[in-house]
């Protein structure tokens, strides 16, 4: 196991954010060209770093930290224009916005689960974490944990990476208010909110339980909908969407409940988020949540430790007997790149160290004493390894990652990859279904859409609902393509904004079809494939 790397940053906030850019500097160009690859591809490059230069123009302080000034240093340290770091920091804020229009920049922004159980052995909140972000490989390679230690500010610990200097991602304070920032998917932007980076950090700084984190809230309107995931000492936990100066809370006494599980559901009761949903997150979202409930009704949850949450959340689910039609997406998904633990009693963490997914193969490092001496532990216990299925996840890491950097040959091998690795998986047809997309997208004569379609005939019965309800609309274009006759109708899709799409299609001439192939975004994470059209 590789030693994660631990920093303890204490004294000026500003000499000590100059002196981790100087740490950084050669480690932060793997994150930004990573990130500016994926904007490349969307021909989003030049909009997002002008918009980055203008929210960063109007990015606030209304509190006591001033993150401009912070955001400087670091950009001194590692000797790069501070628009290079606004971009990095604030492209999650700019896709939140507008997702909708960004498609293929969905897997830019954080997709999340937070689990909380109660530590009855010490009165405590366990609050387990698993974050999703489109930087699988640079993010892990550089990963590290954190003490941000200021005058004036309470003490917090947070995991973060090369060019995210600044705690509230993944976080819990010397008080022990534990926080973890969830993506919502929303088409809000105010340039004059404060950045959801900066009302992290300052929770964490100076809010010592939910309560203060609701009042402080209220003088701070975010640019954008984020949605925040806390668990305090005094057993509370809360699930709070924060939309400019609209707030949703649900708070819960966690010694009322067996456990609590987030994801990216959306809690606002906005209809207009509907529209900037992509199609298949709520199937996406329950599945996750169905996931973790399996796994919870196993366990005996009057006695979940640390590490038996830790690897609840890494481990995979055994599916070796699951039909495709009925399988289910696991709490790690292909982009997890971080899974953690934090206990809010005994103010100690645990964490997945090296390469993403994130699954629990028995290693992890074990913080403790975090606020006083702080020690860091690499533990190891044997476990149990289907080698050839933690490897398949690897390649569909790959497989996205080189996808959304425009390298389809690269992004073709490793599915196909992950495609032999999986045999005798229920998972084996799911891959199956995208690599078969893959060639909708970019093979093109009749012959081989002739034997693509046979292709997908060959999945019936083998996909979750979902994705049987997109196998049938890429039998309809094929169908309409070919000049066949259409065997599905709209009443046979069982989505409603995907039977709405059908109808539409259905409707189409063939070659408007072949125009609109560079419009679909296949995004293996998220089960989905999203239609920018």
């Amino acid at each position: 196991m590789n030693k994660t790397a631990h920093i303890h940053l204490f004294g000026d906030p500003e000499e000590n954010f100059y002196a981790l850019g100087v740490k950084d500097k050669d480690s932060y160009q793997d994150i930004y060209e990573q990130i500016t690859r994926l904007c490349a591809r969307a021909d989003f490059l030049a909009h997002a770093l002008k918009m980055s230069t203008e929210l960063a123009v109007n990015l606030k302080s209304r509190g006591s930290i001033n993150l401009s000034k912070e955001i400087k240093a670091y950009a001194e340290g590692l000797e790069r224009p501070v628009n290079d770091v606004y971009f990095t920091m604030l492209l999650p804020e700019i896709v939140a916005s507008f997702n909708k229009w960004l498609p293929n920049l969905m897997s830019v922004i954080p997709g999340c689960s937070s689990l909380f159980a109660y530590d009855h052995k010490n009165d405590g909140v366990i609050h387990g974490r698993i974050l999703d972000y489109a930087l699988s490989g640079p993010f892990e390679k550089h990963e590290r944990s954190a003490l941000y230690d200021f005058k004036g500010r309470l003490k917090t610990f947070s995991y973060c990476s090369t060019g995210l200097p600044f705690p509230g991602v993944t976080a819990m304070n010397e008080r022990g208010l534990t926080l973890a920032l969830h993506y919502k998917h929303g088409n809000y932007l105010d340039l004059k909110g404060d950045s959801i980076f900066s009302i992290a950090y300052q929770i964490v700084s100076y809010c010592a339980d939910i309560h203060e984190v609701k009042k402080f809230l209220k003088n701070y309107p975010s640019m954008s909908h984020w949605g925040l995931y806390l668990s305090d000492r005094n057993g509370d936990v809360a699930s709070i969407d924060v939309r400019g100066r609209e707030v949703y809370q649900e708070k819960f006494n966690l010694k009322e409940y067996p456990y609590l599980y987030f994801n990216n559901r959306p809690l606002l009761k906005d209809p207009s988020l509907k529209e900037s949903q992509p199609f298949g997150a709520l199937s996406q979202c329950k599945m996750r949540r169905d996931s973790v409930v399996e796994k919870l009704k196993k366990c005996d949850l009057q006695n979940l430790d640390d590490l038996q949450v830790l690897k609840l959340l890494g481990s995979p689910s055994s599916k070796k007997t699951s039909k495709g039609s009925k399988w289910k997406m696991d709490s790690i998904t292909p982009s997890s790149i971080q899974c953690v633990t934090f206990n809010n009693a005994t103010l100690e963490s645990l964490f997945i160290p090296g390469a993403g997914p994130k699954f629990f193969k028995g290693e992890r490092v074990k913080y403790s004493q975090i606020f006083k001496a702080l020690k860091q532990k690499e533990l190891s216990s044997k476990v149990k390894l289907d080698e050839k299925y933690i490897e398949s996840y690897e390649r569909l890491a790959k497989f996205q990652s080189e996808l959304d950097a425009g390298r389809v040959e690269s992004a073709y091998h490793n599915i196909q990859m992950a495609i032999a690795l999986l045999d005798g998986k229920s998972e084996k047809s799911i891959v199956q279904f995208y690599f078969l997309i893959m060639q909708y997208l970019y093979e093109g004569t009749n012959k081989e859409f002739a034997y693509l379609h046979t292709d997908f005939e060959s999945l019936e019965g083998k996909l979750p609902p979902y994705l049987e309800d997109h196998r049938k609309l890429f039998l309809m274009r094929l169908e309409r393509i070919l000049g066949h006759t259409i065997l599905h109708s709209p009443s046979d899709i069982k989505n409603e904004n995907l039977k709405k799409l059908f109808d539409k299609e259905m409707k189409l001439r063939p070659q408007a079809l072949r125009f609109l192939r560079k419009f679909i975004f296949p995004r293996i994470e998220m089960l989905d494939v999203i239609y920018a059209y």
